[in-house]
């Protein structure tokens, strides 16, 4: 055993012992795998690859899991999984043989669960990727497997001394042996309490997303009913034969969970039966397991069930089903109106989604703003790898102006020194879209708040993408928001800002530039000389369409097999709709919320306030929000603009994608709040606060001077 190891496991306590897990050695190993044969590999997963083997002398058949060297679940993980499972001993839980941690490398052996995951049987694209025919598993398979699957989470949370808490469930950490018994796997996430009168573990959000339940993340407790919420999107995938994310789908579509609401909540859930269950359950079958996810997927953690609960309504479901006690079948008249999202139907419904697409109010708002957008191609300057360097002086540091992960970019002069402009090169690598495209979207863009493209450099001779704009002399909005000292920016002048980043977003919202809902945010808010706003457009970030984000922590699969799953680490991305993160959403509507967020961080310049903001999102809490304003401001504010002004800013990061406002209404009230700013300072209006926040208006009479 590597001292590395040993100390890395010795530090977790997690080093098991012989009598309840057995070391392997990596000589073993490659035996039992014939060398990591790629013709034995029968998963990947964000740990790394799973092979199929056998152990002593061929007479045990093991699922075995190689850590690979770029996941970032490591030694932690790792020997997370091993302390667990080396304790944890259960019909319905994978059952751990051992470990191997030898030359560097971390790899768990566990029994052989020969058919596989739950997701497997589940979805039509994974039947059809496993390469042989795999029948869709019928009503009563499916109740027994969610039976099992709750048995084994209720064992984790209440069979022990200590609770555990998986953190991680999902169908495809439901395997199925044999007997089609449902097992719990993958422990690699999970947390454990001291003892079971410990409600919850303050933890960092670790999860998949689809499965993360709302209150863990917005509040960071980690408790049993995080995992409660997870088992409910569980049962709808069960029911809906669908993944809980599927960016192929339309809009109101690509959340499972969001969907399979929507028609719970009309009282039609035969909308969202998988076509092959029709007529396969009773109508108050239906009814009944749809409550148990319902109530599963509650967003206060106080009204979902315990597991233990889950378990007896399943039971009974399954026992009502194997009765055949019904009080009506759903029958196969249903078929025809689960067509329209079913996998085999996409193809035949691309021409209506097309139509609804040109009749759709967002149409609409396109060819409303599309009067400002220039009705041909801007032409744009293609410049020499000479002329680039004769612009930079040869890309002199002492020009350079800003260096992120995918990009640098330097202040230069063209036109023999008399325009300045700003230099823009980008990893080739990192570059979402090609050249071709990002020159042909910049030449179709012409607004006065989104930043222009002067020309390119295409020559091959440089190893990134070269972009030229013009030179923005008072930086970003970020750049002024934290400064402090006499150059401070003044209210209006703020609330100015905000106004012309709001015009900016709604026409590239309107022309379809920012369709897939990336954040904005304060360092992509750029001042030219006359304090004009300037949207900055960045193509650097892949695994995102064209935006104004930087990367943050997810892990993705977006073009593997494992479609639409993410690993989310979200500390640092308080721009991004939490949507996302939760039911897989990216809309406008997200552009929106990280637009509400640069409104608060306008107003209150604290790092405090934002990384609690999720759980100040109530206007009741105006008060809260007062404590945290910039001091600077105090006092500067009209009371009654400070009112709309919030507003504004706690409209745009409601949690409700359907009640966040459009750009064009976050427009409108802007100017209406600056309305009242001057008003205000013009002594139209007198107030009296306390402190920042208004606690009455008083109007004076006009003879008062």
């Amino acid at each position: 055993m590597s001292a590395k190891y040993n100390e890395n496991a010795a530090a977790s306590g997690a080093i098991p012992s012989e009598e309840s897990c057995r070391c392997f050695s990596l000589s073993q190993i490659l035996t039992a795998t014939n060398n990591f044969d790629e013709a034995s590999v029968i998963g990947i997963g964000g740990f790394g690859k799973v092979y199929k083997g056998s152990i002593d002398n061929g007479t045990i058949t093991v699922a075995i899991k190689r850590l690979k060297d770029e996941s970032k679940q490591g030694a932690k993980e790792f020997w997370t999984e091993v302390k667990m499972l080396s304790k944890l001993r259960y019909t319905h839980l994978v059952a751990l043989i051992g470990y191997c941690n030898e030359r560097e490398e971390m790899i768990l052996v566990y029994e052989y669960i020969a058919h596989g995951t739950l997701a497997d049987h589940l979805y039509k694209i994974s039947r059809k990727e496993s390469g042989t025919s795999i029948p869709p598993l019928v009503w009563e398979q499916r109740l027994q497997i969610c039976v099992g699957s709750a048995r084994g989470l209720d064992y984790l949370h209440t069979g022990t001394h200590q609770s555990v808490i998986h953190r991680d469930v999902k169908t495809t950490n439901i395997l199925l042996d044999e007997e089609w018994v449902a097992k719990i796997s993958d422990f690699g996430l999970s947390k454990s309490t001291t003892s079971q009168s410990i409600t919850h573990v303050s933890t960092e959000i670790k999860g998949t997303r689809g499965y993360l339940d709302p209150e863990y993340f917005y509040t960071h407790h980690l408790t049993t009913k995080s995992d409660v919420y997870a088992f409910g999107v569980v049962l709808l995938e069960v029911l809906c034969g669908r993944p809980p994310v599927d960016v192929k789908l339309e809009e109101e579509q690509i959340s499972l969970v969001l969907w399979a609401q929507n028609y719970i909540k009309k009282g039609k859930p035969e909308r969202i039966v998988e076509p092959f269950l029709i007529g396969q359950m009773s109508s108050q079958c239906l009814k009944l397991f749809v409550e148990v996810a319902n109530h599963c997927l509650q967003t206060s953690s106080k009204a979902r069930p315990t597991m233990a609960e889950v378990v007896g309504r399943l039971e009974f479901v399954l026992a009502l089903h194997r009765k055949g006690k019904t009080e009506g079948i759903v029958t196969k008249m249903f078929k025809g109106m689960n067509q329209w999202w079913s996998w085999e139907a996409k193809d035949n419904s691309s021409r209506s989604e097309s139509e609804a697409k040109e009749n759709s109010p967002k149409s609409e708002l396109k060819k409303k703003d599309n009067s400002s957008k220039s009705k041909s191609k801007r032409k744009l300057r293609r410049f020499s790898f000479a002329e680039i360097q004769e612009a930079t002086e040869f890309f002199n540091n002492d020009l350079l102006i800003e260096h992120g992960g995918s990009s640098k970019v330097y202040k230069g002069f063209i036109d023999r020194g008399s325009h300045a402009v700003a230099v823009k090169i980008t990893d080739k690598t990192l570059l979402f879209c090609d050249n071709d495209a990002v020159t042909t979207i910049h030449s179709q863009i012409c607004h006065d708040h989104v930043i222009s493209l002067i020309g390119f450099c295409h020559e091959n001779s440089h190893d990134g993408w070269i972009h030229v704009y013009d030179y923005m002399a008072n930086r970003s909005l970020q750049d002024h928001i934290y400064r402090t000292g006499k150059d401070i920016l003044v209210w209006k002048k703020r609330l100015e800002i905000c106004i012309g980043a709001a015009r900016g977003l709604r026409y590239l919202l309107a022309n379809g530039v920012l369709e897939a809902g990336v954040p904005i945010k304060p360092s992509k808010i750029l001042l030219d000389d006359k304090w004009v706003v300037k949207i900055l457009l960045n193509f650097s970030t892949k695994g995102f369409p064209i935006g104004l984000v930087d990367s943050i922590e997810l892990q993705h699969y977006r073009n593997s097999k494992q479609l639409g799953y993410f690993k989310a680490s979200v500390n640092n991305s308080r721009y991004v709709d939490p949507n996302f993160f939760l039911y897989g959403v990216s809309t406008p509507a997200s552009v929106v919320y990280s637009f509400g967020i640069v409104l608060f961080e306008v107003l209150c310049a604290n790092e405090e306030l934002l990384s609690r903001l999720n759980s100040l999102f109530d206007r009741n809490n105006i008060s809260t929000i007062n404590q945290f304003i910039h001091p600077y401001l105090m006092g500067q504010i009209a009371p009654k603009c400070l009112t709309a002004f919030l507003n504004i800013a706690y409209s745009c990061v409601h949690l409700k994608l359907t009640e966040r406002p459009s750009m064009d209404n976050v427009l409108k009230s802007l100017l209406s709040a600056l309305q009242l700013q001057e008003d205000w300072e013009t002594g139209d209006q007198m107030t009296v606060s306390v402190g920042a926040i208004p606690r009455r208006i008083i109007r004076l009479p006009s003879d008062v001077s």
